[in-house]
């Protein structure tokens, strides 16, 4: 028997890379079952990303509200009245949010309640990403009461929203993923011309990379100190590449120069389709991050058949990390311990490194855009499936409330 028709829409701030893969994954499986996909970004630029403005889709319908407005310029109260009308146009028979305090999300959720429309929460959130209050912890729970299902990272991301009230049979993985080709195939073209190449930007022969933005969370004082270490106690140590920027910039900088550490190569914010070039020069990967959801960039280091270096508080390490099969962990507070991260293997032979590379691959291989598609899909069918109730009158009152503009934030979106 054919499926039953879907129509979803699926709401971020604004696309970028990573968004775009899953969208076009995503929209291919839905067509091939008979459904539609509506993405909906609420603009097309955002300041906590310098990604380029990718135009267009092949699998999915488009829908951006705000142009070439920045995201964080547009008032909440106006996201939450375009959010409701985009989705009153499309008429979807579920609806995607990411996250729960962002404006858009809430004002998605709002309309589902209002409407009766099952919504699926895409999360990375964890249990340990901050200090939970009781406040706090009791209105997640009105909220996930009102969601239907859920696309989650991985392990650590489900067993919390178990804690929060979602059964666990609507709880689906595959939220994090990149396009796995695009770092592969570009790291291995360019070990093919690797000497050429890596004399252009003047690359070290051997170097940990890091890319993320320049803010506390990523750590990035305490891997410079470890790096010092690192130095002090190696013959001959590798390099240090850190790509990106951010409001720590100067600070981190000036850090280094403390330290001596004057060869740090510092190439800045680089964009999507440059990214491969650092990859596939890098001889391993290293996330010092004190909090993080996931880590995509992870995801890129073992597409492009790195070794990684992971912070224990990574959410990723979970689902990715192999310990001494395709890296290992760390204490992302004890310098000491990162240093002797890196010093175990910048000490391995090339035969050594590469199988743990080879490794990386063969684990990241499932965790590809496909699964995002397979995820949400199930989700969404879960969601229609679930048994129908009318939420009561102080849930509604309650959900209401929670869902004001006023009482929304914006964060950064993976």
């Amino acid at each position: 028997m054919p499926e039953r028709a879907t129509r979803v829409a699926v709401l971020w701030s604004r696309f970028g890379p990573y968004h775009l893969a899953r969208l076009e994954a995503a929209g291919a499986a839905f067509s091939r079952r008979g459904g539609e996909l509506f993405g909906i970004e609420i603009a097309r630029k955002d300041s906590a990303y310098g990604w380029d403005v990718l135009e267009g889709s092949r699998s999915f319908d488009r829908v951006t509200l705000f142009g070439w407005e920045d995201y964080s310029a547009v008032p909440a109260e106006v996201i939450t009245k375009a959010v409701s009308r985009a989705l009153r146009e499309i008429r979807p028979s579920a609806v995607a949010v990411n996250g729960w305090s962002s404006p858009e999300a809430r004002a998605a959720l709002r309309w589902c309640v209002a409407h009766h429309v099952p919504a699926v929460l895409m999360s990375d959130s964890k249990e340990d990403d901050a200090n939970r209050t009781v406040l706090k912890e009791s209105a997640k729970r009105l909220i996930i009461g009102a969601l239907s299902a859920a696309l989650v990272g991985g392990g650590p991301h489900a067993r919390y929203l178990v804690n929060l009230g979602m059964p666990p049979e609507r709880i689906f993985c595959g939220y994090d993923v990149v396009d796995n080709e695009h770092f592969r195939l570009s790291a291995q073209k360019l070990r093919c011309r690797e000497e050429a190449e890596r004399r252009r930007p003047e690359l070290p022969e051997r170097y940990f990379l890091t890319c993320c933005r320049f803010v506390p969370k990523k750590n990035l004082f305490r891997l410079l100190d470890a790096y010092a270490s690192y130095r002090a106690h190696v013959p001959s140590p590798w390099g240090l590449v850190i790509c990106g920027g951010g409001e720590l910039e100067a600070e981190l900088k000036g850090r280094a120069g403390d330290l001596g550490l004057d060869d740090v190569r510092w190439p800045g914010f680089v964009q999507y389709d440059q990214l491969p070039f650092y990859y596939g020069l890098s001889s391993a990967f290293i996330l010092p991050s004190t909090t993080e959801q996931w880590g995509l960039v992870v995801n890129e280091a073992m597409a492009s058949g790195l070794p990684v270096l992971v912070s224990e508080k990574a959410g990723c390490r979970y689902d990715l990390v192999e310990e001494g099969r395709n890296g290992y962990l760390f204490d992302p507070f004890d310098v000491d311990d990162m240093a002797d991260a890196m010093r175990r293997i910048s000490a391995m032979s090339d035969e050594e490194r590469g199988a743990i590379g080879r490794r990386s691959e063969e684990i990241i291989a499932d965790w590809d855009p496909q699964r995002f598609a397979r995820g949400l899909w199930q989700a969404v069918q879960a969601a229609r499936s679930a048994p129908g109730r009318k939420p009561g009158l102080i849930r509604r009152i309650g959900i209401r409330f929670l869902t004001h503009p006023r009482l929304c934030r914006r964060k950064p979106t993976s």
